[in-house]
């Protein structure tokens, strides 16, 4: 297998006797899985990938010699998409559940454990103890009202308005947006209800939210329910992943930058890559060509675009992760749980979108470093807007990192005690697409030969990732004998609020 992306492109790439040739674009766990999905089928696969490493969002980082999850590091059970992968590949001896402390909220009057919910941070039971604490007791008794309210009550609408008209601002402001922006990167004043999965099909059946949450809470479809990871973090799928693909003999190109696929003479793709220069990050060495018979750009929808030749998308949400080793035995307590989000009404005190307490959260990762020693987890940015640590010299991120987990926590941290820090940046796709059809609402559709996957396909997250590849492989090598027609997804209707 050919990793370094030197050569000449792959000749005869076209269709052979015994099956179709197809380029997958994009080396995430989302090109990962179409390529071998494809290479299962018998079909002949490169996989180009820009980057020198494989894994995009899911690969494993170092902070001060320390492994950790830079991207991904849980998956939702939900559907059991993801854990069927993993015994696939033999990894399903090493899923291991997070610690049972829960999450937390964090809001302008202080921080309180988040009460059971049935996805994105629908209550379920809104006048219970929890859900109390979190909401007031007038917010609380707001949505327990919900049930008696017209099934037409918001509906229609972004998700944002249907929770505020069904079940009130309080719900909305204090759980559903900060579940939503830590888990879609988005507010819900600009996602479809229909990007959450299962919830507008239980609204349609039950008649209300409340009802709807707890059917996903009791469900293997639940959106943000029950999660699960790998013992020795995420980046064991890409590993494993990326033998599986040599097992196969598909052809791996790292470091090659596709800049246009099209269509080729005999109706075939044209694939128009270039390796990174050694040159420097903004030389490309000459372009070579090859041919194949379909392609699949699992990569983000703006990529894509550029790809294809098509217009540009809108802005997609830039993230960026700030992880912190730190030594500080106070931090054994575990005073947030598992980690924490921010509400809308403590920003800007916090600039931060949500905390992940990693050696509280998995404790074989803390129980190998030993007491005192954490990692923690911020993540920074919305969609609309560029991250609060962007162009930030490195001091300056740190200090803002330890100011907002210092008022996370309840506890100020010593810079003393920062072992290291890391950053990452990308972008992170808002859910715009219809995996079944491959259209969009911004009119992005798939050409003849070509499928798209990722999380603006098929929805964000692990379980929603990894069956939209599989789902884009299956496209490629059984084309439906007419196009599709294109699912219509509302645009999201203008919402005020806090962003």
């Amino acid at each position: 297998m050919r990793a370094d992306g030197s050569g000449d492109a792959p000749g005869g790439l076209r269709r052979r006797a015994d099956g179709i040739a197809v380029a997958v674009v994009g080396g995430g766990v989302s090109g990962l899985t179409a390529a071998r999905e494809l290479a299962l089928a018998g079909a002949r696969v490169v996989l180009y990938e820009e980057r020198d490493r494989l894994g995009g969002r899911v690969r494993r980082e170092n902070v001060a010699d320390v492994p950790l999850d830079i991207g991904a590091e849980a998956f939702a059970t939900r559907g059991g998409a993801v854990a069927e992968l993993l015994t696939e590949l033999g990894l399903d001896g090493q899923i291991v559940n997070p610690a049972p402390l829960g999450s937390w909220v964090v809001a302008d009057d202080g921080a309180m454990p988040l009460p059971a919910a049935g996805t994105v941070g629908i209550p379920a039971a809104p006048l219970a103890r929890d859900a109390v604490r979190a909401l007031g007791i007038g917010g609380s008794l707001r949505a327990a009202l919900e049930p008696l309210l017209p099934r037409s009550v918001g509906r229609g609408a972004t998700l944002a308005r249907l929770v505020r008209a069904r079940l009130g601002s309080r719900v909305l402001d204090r759980l559903v947006r900060p579940v939503v922006l830590g888990v879609h990167s988005a507010d819900p004043a600009d996602l479809p209800v229909e990007a959450v999965p299962g919830l507008a099909e239980a609204f349609e059946r039950r008649g209300t939210l409340i009802s709807a949450a707890r059917e996903l809470r009791d469900s293997r479809a639940a959106a943000g329910g029950a999660v699960a990871g790998l013992r020795d973090g995420m980046g064991e799928l890409v590993d494993a992943l990326a033998d599986e693909l040599e097992r196969l003999g598909v052809e791996v190109r790292t470091s090659a930058r596709v800049r246009r696929v099209e269509r080729g003479e005999a109706d075939g793709i044209r694939i128009l890559a270039a390796a990174r220069s050694t040159a420097g990050p903004a030389a490309d060495d000459a372009e070579t060509e090859a041919l194949a018979d379909a392609a699949i750009l699992a990569v983000p929808e703006r990529a894509a675009r550029q790809m294809l030749g098509a217009p540009d998308a809108e802005p997609e949400a830039r993230i960026e992760i700030v992880a912190l080793a730190i030594d500080d035995p106070r931090l054994d307590a575990a005073p947030r749980g598992t980690g924490a989000l921010v509400a809308a009404d403590a920003v800007p005190r916090i600039r931060a979108k949500a905390l992940t307490h990693v050696t509280a959260k998995w404790p074989a990762r803390a129980a190998s470093l030993g007491p005192g020693r954490h990692l923690l987890r911020l993540s920074y940015g919305r969609l609309g807007s560029a991250p609060e640590t962007a162009g930030l010299p490195d001091e300056e991120v740190l200090a803002l990192a330890l100011r907002d987990a210092s008022r996370i926590l309840g506890m100020e941290l010593d810079p003393a005690s920062v072992r290291g820090m890391l950053r990452r940046e990308w972008d992170n796709g808002s859910v715009r697409a219809s995996a079944a059809t491959g259209s969009d609402r911004t009119g992005l559709s798939e050409p003849p030969g070509v499928a798209f996957a990722g999380d603006w396909v098929g929805g964000t997250g692990l379980a929603s990732v990894i069956p939209a590849a599989r789902a884009a492989a299956r496209r490629i090598l059984r084309p439906a004998p007419t196009p599709a027609a294109p699912a219509h997804v509302p645009a999201p209707h203008p919402e005020g609020g806090p962003r």
